[in-house]
């Protein structure tokens, strides 16, 4: 029998085996690189780089849902500021805990498109399936197939919404409180 290789996900990240965890490592060369550099906010409420939220986004999709992450940010040792350690980890959880009300209120959105097209589903659908009878009348007809056709598309909105749309959510919401809850840790290096 032939001996497994690694996984890319084994490859490309390192595995914490006491904290179950793996690490997205990030090399900087100020504190300043995490944050949006147009954002006029104190460094504790600023936004972080684009660029930064990328890299951490898409690395933790790489890593499945069952570990949990650890950011390691190195940085030059002659850099090191414990006041800016704690106003990158406070901007990276405000961020992070922003975003997580972002989803929350999309979820609500959602929710509430859901019931509201599931509502107009039906009202457009009961009269058509209890009124049953052909008429003549061309214009009669022509109506009543429209509010059918109208019907059809909102309960396909709601199932789409049912199944599709939220579990897209959910899954970004399980992404977004995976990073929040991240432990972030500085390293220096001397260069």
């Amino acid at each position: 029998m032939r001996k497994k290789g690694l996984s890319p996900i084994q490859k490309q990240y390192i595995y914490e085996k006491d904290s179950n965890a793996y690490l997205i490592e990030i090399s900087l060369d100020d504190y300043d690189d995490v944050y949006d550099e147009w954002d006029p906010a104190p460094f504790k409420k600023r936004f972080i780089e684009e660029e930064f939220d990328d890299f951490i986004v898409s690395s933790s999709e790489d890593i499945p849902m069952k570990y949990n992450l650890n950011i390691v940010l190195y940085l030059p040792e002659n850099k090191k500021d414990r006041n800016k350690e704690t106003a990158v980890d406070s901007a990276y959880r405000n961020y992070y805990g922003y975003m997580i009300e972002k989803i929350n209120k999309n979820k609500i959105k959602l929710r509430k498109r859901t019931v509201f097209y599931f509502v107009l589903a039906t009202l457009f659908l009961s009269p058509v399936f209890f009124f049953q009878y052909e008429t003549a009348n061309i214009v009669f007809n022509v109506i009543k197939e429209g509010i059918l056709i109208g019907g059809w598309v909102f309960l396909w909105e709601f199932f789409t919404n049912l199944f599709i749309k939220s579990r897209e959510i959910n899954n970004q919401d399980k992404l977004y409180r995976r990073l929040y809850q991240s432990e972030i840790r500085f390293i220096y290096i001397t260069l």
